[in-house]
């Protein structure tokens, strides 16, 4: 549960970042899709989170997985469906970026691990 929520924080200032660079620069794709699907993809990781707890409380159900999988994508679905419609192909994919960030942080905290792995292996 600490790595949850140690990755979840990490997301938060991943998105933080992601809005003061976008404030920086002065770009709305930056600023606006990116930071939007940063933080859709911090919901959808919390949404798994939970719904990974409810299942295992209340025994595997194959049905339950199912829609909560399809309760993540439509959402995915809505946001980048929204961003082309309102803004155009430019922030549908900033948006799409954004919805990387739980899995960039999560190859981030992976490389890390190895990386002290390694060093206390063979850097002695």
């Amino acid at each position: 549960m600490d790595e949850i929520k140690n990755l979840i924080k990490r997301g938060s200032i991943t998105s933080v970042v992601i809005l003061v660079y976008g404030l920086i620069i002065k770009e709305k794709i930056v600023y606006m899709g990116m930071f939007i699907g940063s933080l859709l993809s911090i919901l959808s990781f919390y949404m798994i989170c939970m719904d990974v707890k409810s299942i295992a409380a209340r025994g595997g159900s194959y049905k339950a997985g199912i829609i909560s999988y399809l309760k993540r994508y439509v959402i995915y679905g809505l946001a980048l469906g929204i961003a082309t419609y309102f803004f155009g192909i430019g922030m549908m994919l900033s948006t799409a970026i954004g919805l990387l960030n739980i899995k960039f942080n999560i190859y981030l905290m992976v490389l890390y691990k190895n990386f002290i792995k390694f060093k206390s292996k063979y850097l002695k």
